[in-house]
Order: C-alpha cells, then sequence, then structure tokens
C-alpha cells in the first residue's frame, strides 16, 4: 500500500492518496459471491448450483461496492495510523478509482489540534464555599410548611389582601363584548401568585366577600393567544370568599407526613440537614467546576476542527428538536438555524479538547468504587436508595454520565490547588437560586 500525505502550511486540513492492490478485494468479493450460491434459489436449478456467472451478474455490482467500501474504511485507518495522524470528525473520499490492478482512492479530513495547556498559577478563579446554618434548617422547614398550609375562610369583613386566597367569578370584555376564554366560575387565586394577567390580582386586593367590581387591564403584547396580545379589556369581578392560609405546627404529626416515623422533631431537623448538605455539596462542585471551565476556556486558543464543530452543531439541532417534540410541537414545523448554535458548539469542543489534555496530563481516573460511592450518596435522599443504585447498574449511559462528571471533578479540584483562588461564600438560597 502507498501512501502519500498532504500537509497545509496552516489549518488543521491534511489530503490523503492511497494506492494498494486489488488483488484483496477481488478476492473478498470472489468468496462473498460463492456464499450467496451457496444458498440461492432459482427456477431451473438446484438449490447452491445456480452458475456463477448469473449470481455475479446479478450481485455483483452490490456487492463489490460493500467490499470496497469496507476496504477502503480499513486501508484509510491503516494509513493514518502509520502516519501517526489522529483524525477529527469523519473523513471525506472525495475519488475512489476502482480499475484495474489498483484502488487508488483519495480523502480529506482533520486532525486534531495541539492543545497547550496554560500555566495553571496564573488562573483567576472564585472558589464557592458554604456551609448549612440553623437558619437555613428553618428556613426550608418554613417552606415546607408552606408546602403543607391550609386555607380558612375568613369573616365577611376581611378584605383580600396579597398572600389571601380567593374564590371569584369573572368575565372579560373588550369593546364591550366578551371573548373566548373570559369567563370562569368560582375559581380559586392566591394573590400575588402572578397566575394572571399584570393588574388582575391588585385589582382584587381590598376586596370583601360578596363585593362586585369591574377592573380594567392590558393584555401582554407577547400574550400567546394573538387575538388578545396588546389590548384592553374590563374584567367583572365577584368575590365568594377570602381566604387566609394557617401553617401547620412542627410537631409529631408533622414530620411524620415527611417519613419519620416516630415523630421525632430533632431527628426530622437532622435529616433535612443532611439532604441540604448534600445538595449544598453538590451545587458548590457544580460552580467550581464550571468557574474552572469557564477560566480555562478564556485562557487557551485552539484551532479548531471543522468536522467536529459541524457534528456538535448537528448533535445540539437533534436535541433541540427532540426537546420540542416531547413538548408536543411538530418538528417538521420548525426551523433551526445551524450557525445560531455554532459559538456554543465551538466552546463545547474547546473545553473538550482541554478537559481531555488536562485528564491525560493529570493521569485522572475514576474508578467503578467511585462512581458507586457517588451514585449511593445521590441516593441516599430517596426512599428506596437501593432501587436507585439498581437503575443506574442497569442503565450504562447514565453511568457514564456520572464517571464524566467524576472526571471533571478530579480536574477542576486539580486546577484549583494551583490556580490562584478567591473564596466566596454562599448561602444555600443563593446556591440553588443559581441551580
Amino acid at each position: 500500500m502507498q501512501v502519500n500525505v498532504t500537509k497545509p502550511e496552516s489549518g488543521l486540513e491534511h489530503q490523503i492518496e492511497v494506492v494498494m492492490p486489488a488483488d484483496e478485494v477481488n478476492a473478498q468479493v470472489d468468496k462473498r459471491l460463492a456464499e450467496i450460491r451457496r444458498n440461492a434459489r432459482m427456477d431451473g436449478f438446484r438449490p447452491g448450483k445456480v452458475p456463477l456467472s448469473i449470481i455475479r451478474k446479478r450481485h455483483g455490482a452490490a456487492v463489490r461496492a460493500d467490499v470496497l467500501n469496507e476496504a477502503v474504511w480499513r486501508a484509510f485507518n491503516e494509513a493514518v495510523e502509520k502516519e501517526g495522524l489522529k483524525v477529527a470528525g469523519y473523513p471525506r473520499f472525495e475519488s475512489v478509482d476502482d480499475e484495474g490492478e489498483t484502488i487508488r482512492f483519495t480523502a480529506r479530513f482533520d486532525v486534531m489540534p495541539e492543545v497547550e495547556l496554560p500555566d495553571l498559577s496564573k488562573l483567576d478563579v472564585e472558589k464557592v464555599e458554604g456551609e448549612i446554618t440553623d437558619a437555613d434548617v428553618d428556613a426550608m422547614i418554613e417552606k415546607l410548611r408552606e408546602q403543607k398550609k391550609a386555607w380558612r375562610v375568613a369573616n365577611g369583613n376581611k378584605k383580600a389582601a396579597e398572600g389571601n386566597q380567593v374564590i371569584i367569578d369573572f368575565e372579560g370584555f373588550i369593546d364591550g363584548e366578551p371573548f373566548e376564554g373570559g369567563k370562569a366560575e368560582n375559581v380559586p387565586l392566591i394573590l400575588g401568585s402572578g397566575r394572571m394577567i399584570p393588574g388582575f390580582e391588585e385589582g382584587i386586593i381590598g376586596m370583601k366577600k360578596g363585593e362586585e367590581k369591574a377592573i380594567k387591564v392590558t393584555f401582554p403584547e407577547n400574550y400567546h393567544a394573538e387575538s388578545l396580545a396588546g389590548k384592553e379589556a374590563e374584567f367583572k369581578i365577584k368575590v365568594h370568599s377570602v381566604q387566609v392560609a394557617e401553617l401547620p405546627e412542627v410537631d409529631e404529626e408533622f414530620v411524620k407526613q415527611f417519613g419519620v416515623e416516630d415523630g421525632d422533631v430533632e431527628k426530622f431537623r437532622q435529616e433535612i440537614r443532611d439532604n441540604m448538605a448534600r445538595e449544598m455539596k453538590r451545587l458548590i462542585e457544580a460552580q467550581n467546576r464550571n468557574a474552572v471551565l469557564e477560566a480555562l476556556d478564556k485562557a487557551v486558543e485552539i484551532e479548531l476542527p471543522e468536522s467536529l464543530v459541524q457534528q456538535e452543531i448537528q448533535t445540539m439541532m437533534q436535541n433541540q428538536l427532540r426537546e420540542l417534540q416531547m413538548q408536543g410541537v411538530d418538528p417538521s414545523q420548525v426551523k433551526l438555524n445551524a450557525e445560531d448554535f455554532r459559538e456554543r458548539a465551538e466552546q463545547r469542543i474547546r473545553l473538550g479538547l482541554i478537559v481531555g489534555k488536562l485528564i491525560e496530563t493529570l493521569g485522572a481516573k475514576v474508578t467503578p468504587e467511585e462512581v458507586e460511592a457517588y451514585i449511593r450518596e445521590q441516593a441516599s435522599a430517596y426512599e428506596d436508595p437501593e432501587e436507585v443504585v439498581q437503575w443506574y447498574k442497569q442503565h450504562p449511559e447514565h453511568l457514564r454520565e456520572i464517571e464524566a462528571i467524576l472526571l471533571e471533578n478530579k480536574v477542576a479540584d486539580a486546577v484549583l490547588e494551583q490556580a490562584n483562588t478567591k473564596a466566596v461564600k454562599k448561602t444555600f438560597e443563593e446556591l440553588t437560586a443559581n441551580g
């Protein structure tokens, strides 16, 4: 096999020309045609006795195309390996000449770029820190109380205020005419929830049981119903009742609702603290990992293989279409612009190359024991942790996601050890607000 590689003066695209003898392909074609002949059935011939000339006439072209395709790919891979080239993406075969005693083909392809890591000691990275306090636990318990609140009907003189629930009838009019979907009866509405269009809930504040009132509001310009967007409307409202929230006491009965079977309040508080600490650890790891990746992304310049960028763009577009389909949108009605995904695709490729180089340089590895320990830690927050563990073990693709997270965490930790870090303390609420 003769190999000739043309390397560019600049850029990552290479061209390779390979010339190889046709003997192996010819022999493989004959072998496959013989296999077809052994099982061929045709009127006038016994099974396996159809003349090879007929088999070749019927199947020869398709068989040769398959064998040639396999041979070209095999020769390409052998040639680039021999030349010590790391191919990025897929090659583009420009010509395949299959005539005479030799087979000649030409392919263009990108090679993986060299990644030069920065001086990690000169990276500036904010390192998030935090701890769970008694105040954090108290705030979480208040949220749980809020989830279990009951509504009590207030006396008839109670004026509706923000945070109260009202039961109302309403009917909307535009230019004096009722519109579709603008009428409802006995609707529960928590004032201040932002559930209704701007001005609607505010107009009810101060109303009492049995009171009727007309308010004027304007539909937002971006309202989902185009026929109503930007239009002024009048709503006639009647209040049937005003209700106030009653929060449950944090007692034995309350904590039993959250799986603490013996009703021990202190045990309940400790479980909340443990769950919050676990979540805080996950969030801190994620934010520190992202901070490291952002710093590396700014510090490293890499010429990216266009073939990898295009592959990533296509993957992102396919994922976007799948998400839209899950939301009930017909993908055939969606037109996506590939260039809208380029910046994010390039960043993903760039960070993948940087992290890959760091993993190689640091010799970072993740053991099966570390993966299982991570899964068990996350599963401990569920009612049946073992069921969660087994689910992961039955889904290798999700195990690989865990491995990737743990590898990135190891890289982030190693970078943070060398980088110029600035500690930033965050509360649990601040961390959860940022996701």
